[in-house]
């Protein structure tokens, strides 16, 4: 008896446990308004998936209003909803000196992996960038790998990156100097790995709020 390939037995696997789930009609509330959405093969059944991103009524802050990301699958010529998440994306509002732009929002679909990417504005100058990469596995969803990037137009790029598969975090300083007669530090990089317990879920998870200590310098950043 000829064997089948491991990839294509992965494959079954994965459609099967997708389809022995119950999918309701994607039905968000009419008071939603649609921000942006991707679609893209996320479950490696090759079928593209429908990825929607909906700001809400619900007030977050003074003035903006929480968001909500739909995961979708296309199932007898219906939109039916897979998975929502409202922790993994800031507020519409939440993004510093930004003023009425809002939240700079971009979201992918690659390699058969969810990227979100989010800005804050500190001022003219200084800005925060959230990259994350989230991917269906085990029957859930998790986060796989994270870059908080904190940087200056002028003066200095801190770059923040960790791969939760394999426990690997890159730290890395550059500076600038476009202020003339600065001193400018010099630039350094540090490779270490973490001892993470797990890999961290897709829900609950919120950027920007778990700390990490930099064993080489005892400083800390926020993925």
């Amino acid at each position: 008896m000829k064997k089948l390939p491991l990839l294509f037995i992965g494959a079954l696997i994965t459609s099967f446990n997708a389809f022995s789930q119950t999918f309701a009609d994607f039905a968000p509330a009419k008071s939603y308004k649609m921000v942006t959405e991707t679609k893209g093969d996320l479950d490696k059944d090759g079928i593209d998936e429908i990825v929607y991103v909906f700001d809400t009524d619900k007030p977050d802050g003074k003035n903006g209003l929480k968001r909500i990301l739909y995961i979708c699958k296309r199932i007898d010529g219906k939109i039916k909803l897979w998975k929502s998440n409202s922790s993994i994306l800031r507020s519409n509002q939440d993004c510093g000196f930004c003023i009425d732009a809002g939240v700079n929002l971009s979201v992918k679909i690659k390699n058969n992996t969810l990227l979100t990417e989010q800005s804050f504005n500190h001022n003219s100058r200084h800005f925060s960038t959230w990259k994350n990469v989230y991917r269906y596995q085990n029957a859930d969803w998790y986060l796989i790998g994270s870059t908080y990037d904190d940087y200056d137009t002028c003066d200095f790029d801190y770059k923040y990156d960790i791969n939760f598969s394999t426990k690997q975090v890159s730290v890395a300083y550059t500076y600038g100097d476009c202020d003339d007669g600065k001193k400018i530090p010099k630039d350094s990089f540090y490779n270490f790995k973490y001892p993470f317990k797990a890999i961290p879920k897709m829900d609950g998870f919120i950027p920007g709020q778990i700390e990490l200590k930099i064993p080489a310098n005892g400083k800390y950043f926020y993925y």
